[in-house]
């Protein structure tokens, strides 16, 4: 993997996640969270769900109560706790 020197500012939540994930070994593991991660992250800013709206178009918001998003905030709280918790 190549490292592309990148300028950019970050709040202290994204630079803990950016740490994080520097330091998990080079790993399949790794290329599997970051690519969940990825997907993850994109999916959320636009869920392009397929629940429809009152006028017709297909929902594209997080911020709307649907069956998809709904059913993401309930793995994402599976998921949750599932995972110790670190001091």
């Amino acid at each position: 993997m190549t490292d592309i020197a990148i300028q950019t500012t970050l709040n202290e939540e994204e630079w803990k996640i950016v740490m994080a994930l520097r330091e998990i070994p080079d790993s399949p593991l790794r290329a599997k969270v970051s690519g969940l991660l990825a997907e993850l992250a994109r999916f959320i800013q636009q869920p392009r769900c397929l629940g429809m709206q009152s006028d017709g178009f297909p929902c594209g918001s997080p911020h709307t109560s649907c069956e998809e998003c709904q059913h993401m905030l309930n793995v994402l709280d599976d998921l949750a706790g599932r995972i110790p918790v670190q001091g």
